[in-house]
């Protein structure tokens, strides 16, 4: 039975949301036009805050980013017009893309709105909240500033190296104007994202509904990060837990039902709010500019029947499931990729982004299980094809532990692709951990420089304390 559930208007949340997106975070003006200093005075006003903080998720500039980190690893390629999408099939991004700047400033948007909100909150602006209710809305901020931070690291630092100086600005205060400031080390900025998440973990809502950032979505993300920090046990360990939930998340029966259901899917612990005419939309049609690569063809070939007797026609014939729904003719709808399948019209429904979900979560707790010191290969095993059974392709035998780790990445290429960029992200932390060589999945990876894309030249220019990433 459920405990909490949120219901709100979805018109509301949009409506309202407009006006704290509709200008620079520096200059917030929320509903009715009032100060920073009275924005927050209830609980129904600290809610309307909240709602733009997600709303932000979903601005153009960082919405349909998984289609250029798709194109910068090995999962497709762009074939069309993209906006900021110089280099990014050839991982020669140049510095003075303004897409990457408004990517980077659409981020530390949502960041100073958390950082507001929370400030607010904790000062005892909202009137008459009950105390459980404010730390429910803390903990949904610190969600989405951590979640916001981890796309930063891994987009403009080097994720990969919790050694290294290259991490990305960290803000925990609100700023009401702009204010130069050095990089943060990778590990400061981890330890910033661990603090909040756990924070999340331990107070977040639960039974909420798959739009809003509950306790489990801070599990299920705290889980990732592990993951990336090499902390692979308490990885495998967290990704269990967020597993075996009481709150009803399980994996779907069919993968295409994943798709068909958006963000109500069972399996999709996280993912924006969509909905018909301009509001609530994502700008994931634009995956109609982008084509699959012979590396996840190949590889979805492999998975069925002979070497290269796969078909696009119809329903598809000897690829894995998952590559057929996306991309053959009966199931590929007007975008070309099934898993985006509305059009960018008024009365259509809106491309669901889907941060996280539970067959990811799998497929964390195969790799961190597969890493960890003492770890049982036969339970990571177990992990992994849980998810190749789900999608009706053979299951995996053991072999050994280099073979295990290569089948685990493939998977999530199999199951991810062109969903949030974890097969770019996958390849420079194999490479980091010396399983794989990143030129031979991609030979334009000359150089570990390009496992990181450049800080805006814009950026540098109006912050004189940062420096920029290596080879730029």
């Amino acid at each position: 039975m459920k405990q909490h559930i949120r219901k709100i208007n979805a018109v509301l949340i949009f409506a309202i949301a407009a006006t704290f997106t509709s200008c620079d975070i520096e200059d917030i003006k929320p509903f009715n036009k009032l100060t920073p200093e009275d924005a927050v005075r209830d609980e129904g006003s600290a809610q309307l805050v909240l709602n733009g903080v997600y709303d932000l998720g979903k601005e153009f500039d960082v919405s349909f980013f998984p289609l250029h980190l798709a194109a910068y690893g090995n999962e497709g390629s762009i074939s069309g017009f993209l906006s900021g999408s110089r280099g990014f099939n050839t991982n020669q991004v140049p510095v003075d893309n303004i897409f990457l700047t408004n990517l980077y400033g659409g981020q530390y948007k949502i960041i100073n709105s958390c950082n507001f909100l929370i400030q607010e909150l904790e000062a005892g602006k909202a009137i008459g909240i009950s105390d459980s209710k404010k730390v429910e809305m803390i903990s949904e901020a610190k969600f989405q500033r951590a979640f916001a931070y981890f796309n930063l690291l891994r987009y403009f630092g080097e994720f990969y190296d919790l050694s290294s100086t290259y991490g990305v600005v960290l803000r925990t205060d609100f700023a009401a104007k702009l204010e130069a400031r050095p990089r943060n080390t990778v590990l400061e900025v981890y330890n910033q994202i661990e603090e909040d998440l756990l924070f999340a973990s331990a107070n977040g809502p639960l039974y909420v509904e798959h739009f809003y950032s509950g306790s489990l979505a801070a599990k299920a993300l705290l889980a990732k990060v592990y993951l990336y920090e090499r902390k692979f046990t308490e990885a495998a360990a967290l990704a269990d837990e967020v597993i075996n939930n009481s709150e009803g998340y399980a994996l779907e029966n069919n993968y295409a039902d994943i798709f068909t259901e958006s963000f109500n899917s069972s399996e999709v612990i996280f993912a924006p709010f969509t909905g018909p005419n301009n509001e609530g939309k994502t700008s994931m049609y634009l995956v109609n500019n982008t084509t699959y690569s012979e590396s996840i063809r190949s590889l979805a070939d492999a998975q069925v029947g002979t070497s290269n007797d796969g078909t696009l026609d119809e329903s598809g014939f000897g690829y894995d499931p998952r590559f057929s729904y996306a991309y053959a003719e009966d199931t590929k709808k007007s975008n070309g990729n099934g898993k985006y399948p509305f059009l960018n019209v008024i009365a259509s429904q809106g491309n669901t982004l889907y941060h996280l979900r539970l067959g990811e979560i799998y497929l964390i707790k195969a790799e961190a299980e597969a890493r960890k010191t003492g770890g049982d290969l036969t339970i990571a095993l177990e992990s992994l094809n849980a998810i190749r059974n789900r999608a009706g392709v053979t299951a995996k035998n053991l072999l050994d532990k280099a073979t295990l780790l290569n089948d685990i990445r493939n998977e999530k290429l199999l199951e991810l692709f062109f969903e949030n960029g974890e097969g770019w992200f996958d390849i420079v932390r194999y490479h980091s951990l010396g399983d794989l060589t990143a030129s031979i999945v991609k030979p334009s990876l000359i150089s570990t420089n390009k496992f990181v894309l450049p800080i805006p030249l814009q950026v540098i220019i109006g912050n004189n304390l940062l420096f920029q990433n290596k080879g730029y």
